[in-house]
C-alpha cells in the first residue's frame, strides 16, 4: 500500500467494537482501506435505561482525526468528537467488569489451561491432612486426641471451601497463581483456542494444553528476566559513569569540563538538579573520605563523583549532553586554551535518544511489572494494525536512530526487499517495550564493548546463557529452578504446527539481531564522530 497523502483531518467510518470505555472505527477516509481508529466512549453516550447502562450510537459515524496522541509512550492517532446518524441510533448495553475469579474461568478456557473439577481441587488441597495424621500416630497422640484434631482441621475447611468460587479461590492460591499472572494469558505470549482453530485450522483435540504450574513457571521466568534487565541497565549507568570519573581525573582537560558540570547543576534552576545538587555536597559530610578532596578551597565545587552518585538512567542522557557540551567549548590550561576531545561521550550523545528508551522498560522491571506479555503482546499499541500496512505513512520509523541498519539486516535475515523490511520492523518499532529491550542490546555491543570491554564480556556471558535456546540443557529440575533460562518457558504457541515462534525464540533472536545491527552501525562511526567535531 502506498504512502498516505490524504490530509483531511474529517473522516467517516463504522463502529465495528465496542468494550467497556472506548471502541474502534474502521475507515477508509485517509487513504487506506479498513483502518482501525481507537475513540473514547465519553459520557454522553452511556444512558440509564431500566437499570442498566446502555451505549447510544449509531453504526455510521462521523469523526474528527486527532493526531500525535501520546499513550504508553507511542504517538497514536484517535478519533474524537463523533457525530451519529440520529435517524439510526442504536443501543448497546454496556459491558459490566468481570469477576476475578470470572476472569480466571474465561481465560483458563480460552488458552487451554486445564482446572481440575472442584472436587479434585479440594482433594487435592486436603491431602496434606492425611498426611499429618499419619505423622500425628507417630508421636504417641492417642487415637482419641488424632480424631479430635482431624474434625477440627475438616470443620476448618468446611467453612473454607463452602461454594465452588471458594474452592477456586484457595486452590489458585495453593499452586502459587497470582491475579497478575493472568497479564501472561494474551495473545503473542500464548495463542488462544480460536486463532489455534480458524487461522491454523487445529482442532481443539489436537491444541496443546496447558497446567496452572506452566503460567506459575512463566512468571518466575519473567521474574529473573526483570532482574537481569536492572542488572544490566544498571550496568549501561556506571558504565558511563565510571568512564566520566575516568575522564575528569585522568585526562587533560578533564577536570575542568568536570568542573563546569557541577557547576551547571549549582546554577541550574530545575528543581531536580537542584535536589542532586544539595545531596552531593553532603556526600561525604564529615566522613573520612572527605580528605580526598579540598571542600574547603573549593566552595561550591566537589568532584564530579559526588554528583554521579546522586542520579540513575532518569539523569544520564542529561549528564553526558552537559559534559559533551562543556567538552566541546575551549577551556584555558596552563596558559594555552585547549579544545578536549572525549569520543566515547560524543558518540552515545549523537544517538541518545535510545537511552531515553530504556526508561519505560527499567520502571516497569523495576516495579515487578511483567515483561514478557509487554514485550509480546500486539494489542499493547492500539494503532497496531494500521501502522503495519503502512509503516512509514503512519509512524516516525524512518527517524529512527537505527533505521538503515536495522532495515538492511532485516533484508538480509528475511530476503525481502527495504518496504517489506519496513513493516517487519515495525515489530520492535511499534512497541516501545520491545524496541527498549533490542536498544539495550545494542547500547552494550556498540557502545559499551569500545570502552568498557570486561563489562560487554560478562554482560554477553550471561546474556547468551539466559537466552540461547540452541544448546541442551542438561540440568536437574532444582537446578532449572534455582536459575531458570528464558527457553525454560517452553512452546507456548505450538510452533511446530503454527510455525509462530514462541516468545523465547523472538525475544532471544532479536537480541542477538541487534549486535549485527550494531556491528554495521560501527561501520560509520568515525566518519558520524567526524562531522560532529
Amino acid at each position: 500500500m502506498g504512502k498516505n497523502t490524504n490530509k483531511k483531518k474529517k473522516g467517516i467510518g463504522s463502529i465495528t467494537k465496542l468494550h467497556r470505555n472506548y471502541g474502534y472505527i474502521t475507515t477508509n477516509s485517509f487513504g487506506q482501506e479498513d483502518e482501525e481508529i481507537p475513540f473514547e466512549i465519553s459520557p454522553g453516550m452511556i444512558k440509564i435505561i431500566d437499570g442498566k447502562e446502555m451505549i447510544e450510537y449509531s453504526k455510521e459515524v462521523n469523526f474528527e482525526l486527532k493526531k500525535g496522541v501520546t499513550l504508553r509512550d507511542r504517538i497514536i492517532r484517535e478519533a474524537i468528537n463523533l457525530q451519529f446518524d440520529k435517524h439510526n441510533i442504536i443501543l448497546k448495553e454496556r459491558v459490566t467488569s468481570v469477576p476475578y475469579l470470572q476472569q480466571v474461568r474465561d481465560k483458563f478456557d480460552l488458552f487451554n489451561i486445564e482446572l481440575p473439577s472442584y472436587q479434585n481441587m479440594k482433594t487435592e488441597m486436603t491431602d496434606d491432612v492425611s498426611m499429618m495424621v499419619k505423622e500425628l500416630r507417630g508421636t504417641g497422640m492417642t487415637q482419641s486426641e488424632i480424631e479430635v484434631f482431624q474434625n477440627k482441621i475438616n470443620e476448618s475447611n468446611e467453612q473454607i471451601y463452602k461454594t465452588d468460587d471458594d474452592i477456586l479461590y484457595e486452590y489458585l492460591k495453593f499452586k502459587g497463581f497470582q491475579p497478575y499472572m493472568l497479564e501472561f494469558l494474551v495473545n503473542g505470549v500464548f495463542l488462544d483456542k480460536n486463532i489455534l482453530s480458524q487461522v491454523y485450522s487445529i482442532s481443539s483435540d489436537n491444541q496443546k494444553h496447558y497446567q496452572i504450574s506452566d503460567v506459575v513457571q512463566l512468571s518466575e521466568i519473567d521474574a529473573t528476566f526483570r532482574e537481569k534487565i536492572l542488572k544490566w541497565i544498571l550496568g549501561i549507568e556506571n558504565a558511563y559513569k565510571s568512564l566520566l570519573s575516568r575522564i575528569s581525573t585522568q585526562q587533560l582537560g578533564g577536570d575542568k569540563v568536570a568542573e563546569n558540570v557541577v557547576l551547571h547543576w549549582k546554577n541550574s534552576p530545575d528543581r531536580i538538579k537542584q535536589e542532586q545538587y544539595k545531596r552531593a555536597t553532603n556526600r561525604y559530610k564529615y566522613l573520612i573520605y572527605s580528605d580526598q578532596y579540598d571542600y574547603i578551597g573549593n566552595p561550591g565545587i566537589f568532584p564530579l563523583d559526588d554528583l554521579m552518585d546522586q542520579m540513575d538512567l532518569t539523569s544520564l542522557e542529561s549528564l553526558l549532553t552537559v559534559f559533551d557540551k562543556f567538552a566541546k567549548e575551549k577551556i584555558k590550561y596552563q596558559g594555552q586554551e585547549i579544545k578536549s576531545i572525549f569520543p566515547w561521550v560524543r558518540d552515545i550523545v549523537l544517538h541518545k535518544e535510545i537511552l531515553r528508551d530504556l526508561r519505560l522498560i527499567r520502571n516497569a522491571a523495576a516495579h515487578g511489572r511483567p515483561i514478557i506479555p509487554a514485550i509480546m503482546n500486539p494489542d499493547y499499541n492500539p494503532n497496531w494494525d494500521l501502522e503495519f500496512d503502512n509503516p512509514e505513512g503512519r509512524t516516525k520509523i524512518k527517524s529512527w536512530v537505527l533505521f538503515s541498519p536495522v532495515n538492511l539486516v532485516t533484508q538480509n535475515m528475511f530476503e525481502v526487499n527495504e518496504a517489506e523490511a519496513t513493516k517487519l520492523m515495525n515489530t520492535i518499532f511499534g512497541n516501545p517495550y520491545r524496541k527498549a529491550w533490542f536498544e539495550l542490546n545494542f547500547i552494550y555491543r556498540r557502545f559499551i564493548a569500545m570502552f568498557d570491554p570486561k563489562r560487554y564480556n560478562d554482560f554477553s556471558s550471561e546474556k547468551t546463557d539466559f537466552l540461547n535456546y540452541e544448546v541442551e540443557d542438561g540440568r536437574t529440575d532444582s537446578e532449572k529452578k534455582l536459575n531458570p533460562r528464558l527457553y525454560n518457558m517452553g512452546d507456548t504457541v505450538m510452533f511446530e504446527k503454527t510455525k509462530t515462534p514462541p516468545p523465547f525464540r523472538v525475544i532471544s533472536n532479536e537480541a542477538f539481531m541487534a549486535e549485527n545491527v550494531a556491528d554495521i552501525h560501527c561501520q560509520n562511526m568515525a566518519e558520524n564522530i567526524g562531522k560532529y567535531f
